[in-house]
């Protein structure tokens, strides 16, 4: 007796399958599992969608651009197709501007590195600092800011024409006067002479705070201050005009109020600051060393 064989039912390859669909490999694959095709969107669409959130936040590059898509439910808005269409319509062009120094090794002694080997669980556990300058019309002004490791949080700046110790006091005494520390926060910078004074490793001891510089020459050490440096002048600086100081002020306030509440980070998912925070876990209670 002879019994009837089913035929063998091959897979085609996913390139000729690709071509059967007329579709790309990468819809393909965004589409393999689904019930139903869906049609791919309009590139005019998805570039007026570009358009819209470049014109919000201004010089964001294709990663942030393509996940602030996807958040809204365009889970065509890949990195590829978002570099793309930017590409097309000419953004990301950023403007140089001049540079100054602002690091000078100081005389004082300098702390070991805590930073480089620490666990960071939490908000306000380690907080890190640095300077920086912009540009005026026919001088340069000073920025210090301080940042949370943890979330990327702005939590204190200052502004000044004059880079004496002051000006890095001012930006953590606002630190101080927002926030409760807990016991045996670490306080790291790298070693310009602002930082290794008496007077600055006087005020955060005395908040029982501990010290931790960067090894001398080694910007990576405190790469998150260097990339939230980078952010603010290729992202809002370098695009203004600043007549004076108090125009720079306002300026970096509504920056870092909008950094803080709005801007995505790669870092910490695609969030914002304040959001990544409010996903942490309730239990963290501070201890006031104020």
């Amino acid at each position: 007796m002879i019994r009837n064989r089913r035929p063998e039912v091959r897979a085609l390859p996913v390139e000729r399958c690709c071509q059967v669909l007329s579709v790309s490999r990468s819809d393909f694959y965004a589409m393999s599992g689904t019930a139903t095709l869906c049609q791919p969107d309009a590139p005019e669409e998805l570039e007026a969608q570009i358009q819209e959130v470049a014109d919000q936040r201004t010089a964001y590059g294709y990663r942030r651009i393509g996940a602030a898509l996807r958040k809204t439910g365009n889970r065509r808005a890949t990195d590829k197709r978002v570099r793309h269409r930017m590409r097309k319509l000419g953004l990301n062009r950023r403007p140089k501007r001049p540079k100054t120094r602002t690091t000078t090794p100081g005389k004082g002694p300098a702390s070991p590195n805590l930073a480089a080997n620490m666990n960071v669980s939490g908000p306000r556990q380690l907080l890190v600092t640095d300077l920086s300058y912009v540009a005026l019309p026919s001088s340069f002004a000073y920025v210090s800011v301080i940042l949370d490791a943890y979330s990327r949080r702005a939590l204190g700046w200052a502004v000044s024409d004059s880079l004496s110790t002051d000006l890095p006091l001012e930006a953590l005494q606002m630190v101080l006067s927002r926030e409760d520390l807990p016991k045996g926060w670490v306080h790291h910078s790298d070693r310009g002479c602002q930082y290794t004074s008496h007077e600055y490793r006087e005020r955060v001891l005395t908040v029982q705070g501990l010290l931790s510089n960067s090894k001398s020459g080694c910007p990576y050490d405190n790469a998150v201050m260097e990339s939230f440096f980078k952010t603010y002048k290729y992202e809002e600086a370098n695009f203004q005009t600043f007549r004076n100081i108090e125009e720079l002020k306002l300026n970096l306030a509504t920056f870092l109020e909008d950094y803080n509440s709005q801007r995505l980070h790669s870092s910490i998912g695609y969030c914002s600051p304040i959001e990544f925070e409010s996903l942490h876990d309730s239990k963290y209670k501070p201890i006031c060393v104020r």
